[in-house]
């Protein structure tokens, strides 16, 4: 599939690689921005299963599970004749672990899309990242107590 477009960013979590993935896989934790109202997802967090993000500003965003191998996963969106791709990796790194997530959009109708998702994703997603973090941190120091 052609990419015209893609952008990757990492940030390091202060948890262990079990805690990063355990909190991500619960999908309901992605609700990190006030603009979520709900995450769904039709079973367990496994290849091929379907979910659905319910936003203020975009509405019922349907989405899949296209594959998770070990502590990485591809989530894909379609959005006409072109996917959202965001692929998930989680690296241990002693204690600590690093998040990296890269957004790319291929398929037919992928460059006419690029410059929509290239100004969503480039200016929010290292801020999400980092919030993403925060909120593991703290879920963790939560669990600890």
């Amino acid at each position: 599939m052609d990419e015209p477009w893609s952008f990757e960013h990492s940030v390091v979590c202060p948890v262990s690689l079990a805690v990063a993935w355990q909190f991500w896989t619960t999908v309901d934790n992605w609700r990190l921005d006030a603009d979520v109202e709900s995450v769904q997802l039709d079973g367990p967090f496994a290849a091929g299963a379907r979910g659905t993000t319910v936003s203020r500003r975009s509405g019922r965003i349907e989405w899949r599970i296209a594959a998770v191998e070990g502590t990485s996963a591809v989530i894909e969106i379609p959005a006409g004749n072109a996917v959202g791709q965001f692929r998930w990796s989680f690296t241990d790194l002693g204690g600590r672990t690093r998040v990296t997530q890269v957004v790319s959009l291929a398929g037919e109708g992928a460059a006419a899309l690029a410059e929509q998702f290239a100004a969503a994703f480039e200016a929010n997603l290292p801020a999400g990242m980092e919030k993403l973090c925060e909120s593991m941190a703290a879920a963790s120091s939560a669990d600890r107590q």
